[in-house]
C-alpha cells in the first residue's frame, strides 16, 4: 500500500495550497528535511528556501520559494506556515532583482536575494547566516554588510592560501 502525506501551506492571510504528496522537502534552518509518510510528529523552524513536492517516483512535481516560517508534522500531515510564497516558475531572475531594490524591509530583500541565489545555483542557510554574522560583530548587520564581510574573509583566505 502506497502512503502519502497531506500537505497544507498557509500564509497569514489564507490557506495557499492543500494537496497529497509522496513526500515534501522543506527548507528547515539547519538542513533541508524530507518529510515522508508515517514520520514521527515533529516541528521545524523554516528558513528562506525552496519547498519541493515529490511524486511517487521521487521526481519533483512542484516547487515554491518560501519566506521562512514553521512546519508541523503529525499523522501523515505536514502543515507549513510561511510569511510569503511564490511558485518557482512565477518569478524571473530580472524580476527578483528589481524586487530586491523595491522591497520595503530587510526580510523582503533577503527573500528576493534567496530567489536570485537559487537561480544562480547558490545554496545557503539565510536565517542562520544572519544570526552567525550578527554574533560575530556583536551587533545586527544588514545583508550588504554581511556580504562585504564574507567577501573580505574570502579575500583574506586567498591571500593567505600560499602560507598553508
Amino acid at each position: 500500500m502506497a502512503y502519502e502525506i497531506r500537505l497544507k501551506i498557509s500564509t497569514p492571510s489564507k490557506v495557499y495550497l492543500e494537496t497529497e504528496a509522496a513526500s515534501v522537502i522543506i527548507p528547515a534552518v539547519r538542513a533541508d528535511i524530507n518529510i515522508l509518510p508515517r514520520r514521527a510528529p515533529s516541528v521545524f523552524v523554516l528558513d528562506f528556501g525552496v519547498l519541493q513536492i515529490l511524486d511517487r517516483s521521487g521526481a519533483v512535481s512542484d516547487r515554491y520559494f518560501i519566506q521562512s516560517g514553521m512546519a508541523e508534522v503529525a499523522d501523515n500531515q505536514c502543515h507549513v506556515m510561511t510569511q510569503g510564497i511564490i511558485p518557482y516558475e512565477d518569478i524571473t531572475f530580472d524580476e527578483a532583482k528589481k524586487r530586491i531594490e523595491t522591497a520595503h524591509d530587510e526580510q523582503g530583500r533577503l527573500f528576493f536575494q534567496m530567489i536570485l541565489d537559487t537561480q544562480l545555483g547558490i545554496h545557503r542557510r539565510y536565517l542562520r547566516t544572519l544570526k552567525l554574522f550578527s554574533e560575530k560583530t556583536g551587533q545586527p548587520m544588514t545583508q550588504e554588510e554581511i556580504i562585504a564581510s564574507i567577501k573580505a574573509d574570502l579575500e583574506n583566505l586567498r591571500q593567505n592560501q600560499d602560507q598553508w
